[in-house]
């Protein structure tokens, strides 16, 4: 190494630059070259390690440019010359680097020869005039010069006369260029800005640059935004458009900014802010409907005080979740949540009635609608939804379930509704689509005015609008009906509602009040409804008139032979026995006897119950029928009706569970004929053993007789207790069970007949008597 030429650091972030620099110097025979570094900082350590006569040092390079290292390569070594070797062009860049301590300022575009002159005539203390071009950019290698033509032409890109504000940045934010639009945007001569960290322009948010540089020199992105306020200007608000430009390698050379004045957009976008929050407060003060957006998929993203009062669910409780936990799980299981939100997004709105599930597990009839939301650009962001819980309406005014709902609305991409909002005086300060839709003013036709202006002539005269505030303002709302008029003098039926609303420390701030017409949906809604349930009333009636007239057929065809049976039977007996008796008493021994006239007896009970059965089917059907109702002790009553009636064998037992304390009011005779009927029926269809029970229940005693069998039919179930009515093949008038409920009933009781369960597989005959 040869001690006697003079030494040099060369410093570029291009490591092909370096090479070839370094390279050419060497090839030279004039300079030795002892070091080379990528950034301002590598500078400043190989000037204080080597003490260079010449440092040749880039203007863009990452982390600390050649600007901001100047200072410090004097500092550590002051007999080093710093020579500014850049791709940038001259002029005011180049005043600006002499003035700091640059002994020459050379630009990357002209061949390594010339540098090599330039380098010598900076060492031998010549004076250097005008910014020279020197080396070229990054190439492979096809020539020097394409190299160094490749920085140059990028360079060259910023364009002085635009009318919007630019610059190019060194990589550590430093300001190399700036067009006259800049200055004027920040009020500084363009010229002046040369040299400048454009982070001191910043209003004390230099640390967004930072991190904006840093992005570009680690990532590859092409484009980072910041929004900062500008020193000395704090009013003003600008965007500033930081892109980088980039080598063959995709390296970040430099930085070029773009600079736009956005004061006047953010003032719109502050304004629409406190538009947004006064609506805002609108809707959480309404407590009767439940007004809530969801995002496109259906979650829930908001929630207000009506929603809450609704449905159950606090805000922190529901956000986040899908709007299909409203819905039953039938409605789940069918996807007929999602299916709403398609119909809404396919149709602008989506409106039905239907039941819903609360927090708690409750259901509840709701008024529901849901309309699709789009920003201003038209994308779709989500669903406004409203709900308002109407069972009691729907209980009270009959079948109007689709009647008009006094809906707020949450946007006004809702015009079915007027919502908008009174000041405490009743003067109007706020006016939607739906308010002009409906009564026919533009905003700014009606903001300002009074609401008596909507009311008829003779309600204003009464004070009647000033009479609905004063009681919003006690109750917290009022709600009514009535007629209204548009701008035209038009009449409309319309549903009202009036809020008190109240800011966060509960000073009264004004009134929301929600109008619908309800004219031709009302009277178009009755009218259907009308049709509807007269023509379902006349069908029912002549389909159940014709089942009635089929059974009454069939059963008094039933009811004409087996009463023919079983008149017969006992009848057969009756002769036959006498007969067998007169003939051959003498040779009959006692035990035939007895069994003959036991059989007599029987058949004698069984032709009197007949006839009494039918007697008093008679009298029933004639209102004839007297009753001497009276306290009486149901339990013995019970015993003695379960001791007398005929059984067949000793397995057919009939078991008694009722207090001995137990009285009922009716008539003793009927009531047992009424027991003695249910004992008999058991007998005959079931099987033993046989329970009865009776018990006090909600001031009537429960009679219950259950056996063992498999219980009744299912489709004889419906026609029990009909006349004529009968259930098997076994026989019977088809009586029994209809004079127990008719007589049940007289004496005001009833019989019914309870379902089997897994518990009672044969169901249970159940005979109600009031108590005293």
């Amino acid at each position: 190494m040869d001690q006697s030429l003079p030494t040099v650091v060369v410093v570029d972030d291009a490591p092909e630059v370096r090479a070839l620099v370094r390279a050419h110097l060497g090839l030279s025979g004039a300079f030795q070259v002892v070091g080379d570094g990528s950034s301002g900082v590598e500078a400043i350590e190989l000037a204080h390690r080597f003490r260079p006569d010449l440092l040749l040092i880039d203007m863009s390079m990452p982390d600390m440019d050649g600007l901001d290292a100047l200072p410090g390569v004097l500092a550590v070594s002051p007999s080093t010359r710093v020579v500014v070797f850049t791709g940038f062009e001259g002029d005011g860049l180049a005043e600006v680097a002499r003035s700091m301590g640059a002994a020459a300022f050379l630009e990357k575009s002209a061949d390594l020869d010339e540098l090599v002159r330039r380098l010598q005539e900076v060492h031998e203390g010549t004076p250097v005039g005008q910014p020279v071009a020197a080396p070229a950019t990054r190439t492979r290698p096809s020539g020097d010069r394409a190299v160094l033509d490749e920085h140059l032409e990028r360079f060259r890109e910023v364009f002085d006369e635009a009318a919007i504000g630019m610059a190019t940045l060194t990589l550590s934010g430093g300001i190399v260029r700036a067009n006259r639009a800049l200055g004027k945007l920040i009020q500084h001569r363009h010229e002046d800005l040369v040299g400048v960290d454009y982070a001191a322009l910043m209003a004390g948010h230099g640390e967004l640059l930072d991190e904006a540089l840093a992005e570009i020199q680690q990532k590859q992105v092409d484009v980072i935004r910041v929004e900062h306020a500008v020193s000395g200007l704090r009013e003003r608000k600008v965007l500033a458009t930081l892109a980088p430009v980039r080598d063959s390698d995709g390296l970040p050379l430099y930085v070029f900014l773009q600079v736009q004045d956005i004061t006047e957009q953010r003032a719109a976008e502050d304004e629409l802010r406190r538009s947004e929050e006064r609506f805002r407060l609108l809707v959480e003060t309404i407590e009767d409907y439940a007004i809530f957006m969801l995002d496109p998929q259906g979650y829930v993203v908001s929630w207000n005080a009506g929603a809450e009062r609704n449905k159950g669910y606090r805000a922190d409780e529901i956000i986040g979740k899908h709007f299909r936990v409203f819905y039953s799980q039938d409605l789940q299981d069918s996807k007929h949540p999602e299916r709403e939100l398609e119909a809404a997004l396919r149709d602008g709105h989506y409106s039905e009635e239907g039941w819903r599930i609360r927090k708690d597990g409750t259901r509840f009839w709701a008024n529901v609608l849901i309309t699709a939301v789009f920003d201003d650009g038209g994308t779709h962001v989500g669903f406004a939804k409203i709900t308002r819980d109407v069972t009691a309406k729907l209980e009270s005014e009959e079948s109007l379930r689709q009647s008009e709902e006094r809906f707020r609305l949450l946007v006004d991409a809702v015009r079915d509704y007027a919502i908008f909002m009174l000041d405490p005086t009743g003067h109007v300060v706020s006016w939607n689509a739906g308010a002009q839709r409906t009564k026919g003013y533009r905003a700014d036709e009606i903001i300002g005015q009074h609401f008596r202006v909507f009311y008829p002539q003779e309600l204003q005269d009464s004070k009647h609008p000033e009479h609905e505030l004063e009681i919003a303002l006690r109750e917290g709302r009022y709600g009514e009906e009535g007629w209204r008029i548009r701008k035209d003098g038009s009449r409309f039926w319309a549903n009202v509602l009036i809020t008190a609303v109240f800011n966060d420390i509960g000073k009264h701030v004004g009134f929301s009040k929600v109008t619908r017409d309800t004219t031709a949906q009302r009277l178009a809604q009755q009218e259907q409804e009308r049709a509807a349930q007269s023509l379902a009333d006349a069908n029912e009636a002549l389909e159940t008139l014709n089942m009635q007239l089929r059974h009454a057929a069939s059963d008094q065809s039933q009811f004409l032979a087996v009463t023919a049976h079983e008149l017969r039977t006992p009848a057969t007996v009756l002769g036959g026995s006498a007969d067998v008796l007169s003939k051959h008493w003498s040779a009959l021994g006692e035990t035939e006897r007895l069994a003959l006239l036991d059989g007599m007896t029987t058949s004698a009970d069984r032709m009197r119950r007949l006839l009494s059965d039918l007697l008093t089917a008679s009298r029933l059907d004639a209102n004839a029928l007297r009753l001497n109702r009276e306290p009486i002790a149901l339990t013995p009553l019970l015993q003695t009706a379960a001791g007398v009636v005929p059984r067949n064998d000793s397995g057919h037992e009939i078991v008694v569970d009722s207090p001995d304390d137990l009285l009922v009011l009716a008539d003793a005779a009927r009531l047992a004929q009424a027991v003695d009927n249910l004992f008999d029926n058991a007998l005959k269809h079931g099987q033993a053993p046989i329970r009865v029970e009776a018990r006090a229940h909600d001031g009537v005693a429960e009679i219950r007789v259950i056996d063992s069998g498999s219980g009744v039919r299912a489709d004889v179930r419906s026609r029990l207790f009909g006349r004529f009515a009968t259930g098997d093949e076994i026989g019977g008038t088809g009586l029994g069970l209809f004079i127990v409920r008719e007589l049940a009933r007289a004496q005001g009781g009833d019989a019914t007949y309870e379902e089997p369960t897994d518990d009672r597989p044969s169901g249970a005959f159940v005979l109600t008597v009031p108590l005293p």
